[in-house]
Formats: structure tokens, sequence, C-alpha cells
């Protein structure tokens, strides 16, 4: 009996992690993020414009334009830039790395994930 009780306990861990995981896009290896972008944008997350962001876009700055999702992005080395994302209560963080055409590096929940 307490082996059931385990083995049902066990999937139903693994079950709701995968759910949780399900939720949280991924994309291949060095993804351009316009593609990553146009993606997210049809399978409807809707693009997070953080008021709290230290990070403000100079006018002309090619890693904001046209991206109000833009959380921040380093001023210098990599290039590497933050964008958030939102889909009912699920809120994530697109990281990228690279100036002019950035890829994304790694996809994280930010919010809401069970």
């Amino acid at each position: 009996m307490k082996a059931l009780f385990s083995a049902t306990a066990v999937f139903i861990a693994l079950s709701l992690s995968s759910s949780a995981l399900a939720q949280v896009p991924s994309f291949p290896k060095d993804e351009p993020y316009a593609k990553a972008r146009k993606a997210l944008l049809k399978k409807g997350w809707k693009p997070v414009h953080a008021p709290e962001a230290g990070f403000v876009c100079q006018k002309g700055d090619p890693r904001c334009e046209g991206r109000p999702e833009t959380v921040s992005c380093a001023g210098t080395g990599n290039a590497n830039c933050v964008f958030r994302w939102k889909r009912k209560d699920v809120v994530i963080d697109v990281n990228t790395v690279g100036e002019t055409k950035p890829v994304v590096t790694d996809v994280a929940c930010h919010s809401g994930c069970r």
C-alpha cells in the first residue's frame, strides 16, 4: 500500500512540474529573437511593458526599437537583454545576447508558474 501511495505521489508531482514547464516556451539554440518574438505573438503571448525596468531605451537603440517588452539590456560586453512576456497568469523572461541580431539564450518563468 505504501509503495502504491509513493508511486502515485511521484506521478502527480511529475505531472504538475511538466505542466508548469509546458507553460514556458522553448526555442532552438541561437534562435533569432525576431523569429522567437513572432512565434510568441502567434501563440498568444503579449509583450509586457515593465514600468519598474531599470533600463531606459535610448532613441535609435536597435535592441529596443519595436520591442515594448524590453526590461533591461547590458550597456557593454555581449549586449545581454531581457524581454518580458505574459499569457494568462504566466509571465516569462526571454534572455538574449547580441546587439544587432540578438539570439535567445534562455527562457525563464518570472511569475505565475505552478
